[in-house]
This record gives structure tokens, C-alpha cells and sequence, in this order.
């Protein structure tokens, strides 16, 4: 009885190491972590949480690279190429389309938004939607593009999701 009862417990904690080690595998899918020295070194020249750089990355561009939107915002962190050559004129950085220059100007810019706006949800959804709409908006009570409501909640949660489940 009592090596029977050993073997359930056995076969029980196998099963449990094994889930956790699923759940770890698909939340490392679904949730990248890769770029981490650049995001370090982001988030300390901006001072803006690495949480966040990783998830407006994650809802901007779903970590990829080659990333093109239909209207014509490119790399990891979807900078307009206006947006893209303002924040490098202002920062000093070269616009050269490397990782570490995109995320670099892209934390530069979700910075310049977070010191723009009274909250954060108004500095994101400037990121997305540009600061003159978000300006727009506020002065008009009006509602935000509902792509632009989307767009916050989802960084929001991801934000929470890095922040939380992978304690970085």
C-alpha cells in the first residue's frame, strides 16, 4: 500500500513538473523575451519599464523585425519614418534600422509621449494614434479610435504579463 501510494505521488509530481514546464514553454512562445540587452539599455537611458517597452513591442510589431504596416510605420516598434527621424535628430541616434536603433528611438519616443500626457493610457494611445489625435480627443471629449482603445488595453495587459509572470 505504502509503495503504491509512493508511486501515485511520484507519478503526480512528474505530471505537475511537467505541466509547469508546458505552461513555461507556451508562455515563452506566446510572450518573446528576446532583445534583452537592448530593452535594458532603453529603459535606462528613457526610464521607461522594461514591462512596457516588451509589450508595446509584442502589440506593435509581434517582436518581428521586417514588421510593415499599411500605413508605412516599420520595425519592432512601428515608428512612422517621420517619427523615426525626429526621435534620432533629437536623441543623436542613428536611424540604421538595427534592433538596438529601432528599439532605442521607439523607447525614445514612447518616453516623449509618457512625459507629453497626464496618464499613461493618454501617452499610449498617442503611440499608436499619433499626439494630435489624442490632443484632439481630450479637448473634445471625445472617444478614442476604437482600434486606439484595443491597442492600450492589449499593451496594458501585456505590460502585466511581463511584469508579472516573467519578473523582469
Amino acid at each position: 500500500m505504502a509503495e503504491t501510494h509512493g508511486k501515485l505521488k511520484f507519478i503526480l509530481l512528474f505530471a505537475a513538473a511537467v505541466a509547469a514546464a508546458a505552461v513555461c514553454f507556451i508562455a515563452n512562445l506566446a510572450f518573446p523575451q528576446k532583445y534583452e540587452k537592448e530593452i535594458a539599455r532603453a529603459s535606462e537611458a528613457f526610464g521607461v519599464e522594461a514591462p512596457l517597452i516588451r509589450a508595446v513591442i509584442l502589440a506593435e510589431s509581434g517582436y518581428d523585425e521586417s514588421a510593415l504596416s499599411a500605413a508605412g510605420a516599420s520595425g519592432l516598434m512601428q515608428l512612422m519614418p517621420g517619427t523615426r527621424a525626429m526621435m534620432s535628430e533629437r536623441t543623436g541616434i542613428a536611424a540604421d534600422g538595427s534592433a538596438e536603433s529601432e528599439i532605442m528611438l521607439g523607447t525614445a519616443y514612447l518616453s516623449l509621449m509618457l512625459e507629453t500626457f497626464d496618464s499613461e493610457d493618454d501617452a499610449l494611445a498617442a503611440y499608436n494614434a499619433g499626439p494630435a489625435n489624442v490632443a484632439r480627443w481630450n479637448e473634445n471629449g471625445e472617444e478614442p479610435f476604437g482600434e486606439t482603445r484595443e491597442y492600450v488595453a492589449k499593451v496594458k495587459l501585456y505590460r502585466r504579463v511581463y511584469a508579472r509572470i516573467f519578473a523582469i
